[in-house]
């Protein structure tokens, strides 16, 4: 006896599905509406694919960002390294350059080249009444 309104009875599946009443008509539906059945786990992979590869991109190209900045970063720390050297360097030459400076003028003083005179070449200083001056021209008085 059939119920008004009730639903006919169905097959239970064997994983405790309910299978179609009409098989062939489900696959047909099934291959028209949905596509083939693997279909949508092959879009999902690809797409876990695409995500995947789209992050390893990303994560390649942040690494080789961050190899690029440390090597910069080690450059300019070099570089910096450098100046303070050179710097230091040519503060060591100024000041021997003064010393230097001061020698020559040193050097360049009368009791100097007086006392270089008499003790290295054994000059002695002359009498300054032997010296006589030739007389000029332009004296009158010659």
């Amino acid at each position: 006896m059939a119920v008004v309104g009730a639903r006919p009875a169905t097959r239970i599946g064997v994983f405790g599905r309910r299978a179609p009443s009409h098989p062939r008509r489900a696959r047909q539906v099934h291959r028209r509406g949905a596509g083939r059945p693997g279909t949508a786990r092959r879009a999902l992979r690809r797409a876990r694919t695409t995500s995947i590869s789209s992050l390893l991109v990303a994560i390649t190209a942040a690494a080789g960002l961050c190899v690029l900045y440390l090597g910069q970063s080690t450059h300019v720390a070099a570089m910096g390294y450098e100046i303070d050297s050179l710097q230091s360097r040519l503060a060591g030459l100024e000041a021997q350059q003064q010393r230097l400076i001061v020698q020559i003028g040193e050097a360049r003083s009368p009791s100097v080249i007086e006392e270089r005179a008499q003790y290295r070449l054994h000059l002695v200083p002359i009498d300054p009444s032997r010296v006589v001056f030739a007389p000029s021209s332009s004296d009158p008085s010659h």
